[in-house]
């Protein structure tokens, strides 16, 4: 939740500065489109980046934490089995 809550501040405030950006703009309309298409996309793939590497991280822990799970199940069946 944490996560989702920092994504959604981050998309408040790069639309805010966009927004900033094409009003204060010293330069033409058309340098500024691209300028805040290319700021756009850098940010988009570094969110991209970002949320790749948490997802990743996330799966690994759950799967180690899937394995001790199966390990201690398994010494607790193998008592009452026996």
């Amino acid at each position: 939740m944490k996560t989702l809550r920092t994504i959604g501040i981050s998309l408040l405030a790069a639309s805010v500065g966009a927004g900033v950006a094409l009003l204060l703009a010293p330069q033409s309309g058309e340098k500024t489109r691209r300028l805040v298409r290319f700021k756009a996309e850098t940010y988009a793939k570094d969110l991209r980046e970002g949320m790749s590497a948490n997802a990743s991280a996330l799966y690994k822990s759950g799967a180690k934490s899937t394995r001790r799970a199966i390990k201690r199940l398994g010494r607790t069946i193998k008592p009452i089995a026996a």
